[in-house]
């Protein structure tokens, strides 16, 4: 019986991060429009050398949509591992409920910056696993979008959309 993990050596993927960017009083989400291809999406890129995921999420939704936006902590369940002993006077900790194997965060307990949502998909044109982690966060739709932000082969139109359904 083989092992139920599998190992992917470093030359087979790559680690990217984006964000699902809202702007909470006009009820807003951030998307891109790839005119080359004619889909929507939301912005995410790879990351550099030595960069954290959080700091990659940040900076492809600049480049990719001329948005400056920041880190959103929200209510959300986790399996990460909680800030160590020594930070118990962290108020975040104080308020955190567990499930009973102490393993998941339970919602709505505390306000987090951690990614909410993974995504992977091979690469088409190399065959390469993309790992996608994906963060919330806040912008102002009333301020105009940064012109020429994306490289020199992208061709996005950035869009605030109005926010439909309930609530």
């Amino acid at each position: 019986m083989s092992p139920p993990w599998k190992v992917t050596f470093s030359s087979d993927f790559y680690l990217a991060s984006g964000t699902i960017t809202v702007d909470l009083p006009a009820r807003k989400v951030l998307i891109i429009h790839d005119l080359t291809s004619k889909t929507y999406y939301l912005p995410r890129g790879r990351k550099d050398w030595s960069e954290p995921l959080e700091v990659t999420a940040i900076r492809e939704t600049y480049e990719e949509a001329g948005c400056t936006a920041t880190l959103f902590p929200v209510p959300l369940s986790t399996r990460c591992t909680p800030p160590s002993s020594t930070s118990t006077h962290n108020p975040q900790l104080q308020k955190a409920r567990f499930d009973p194997s102490g393993d998941v965060l339970l919602p709505n307990t505390a306000r987090l910056t951690e990614p909410i949502a993974l995504m992977q998909h091979p690469q088409k044109k190399n065959g390469a696993l993309a790992i996608v982690l994906w963060y919330v966060a806040i912008g102002d739709s009333t301020l105009p979008l940064a012109k020429k932000t994306q490289m020199s082969d992208e061709q996005f139109e950035a869009l605030w959309v109005l926010r439909r359904g309930p609530g």
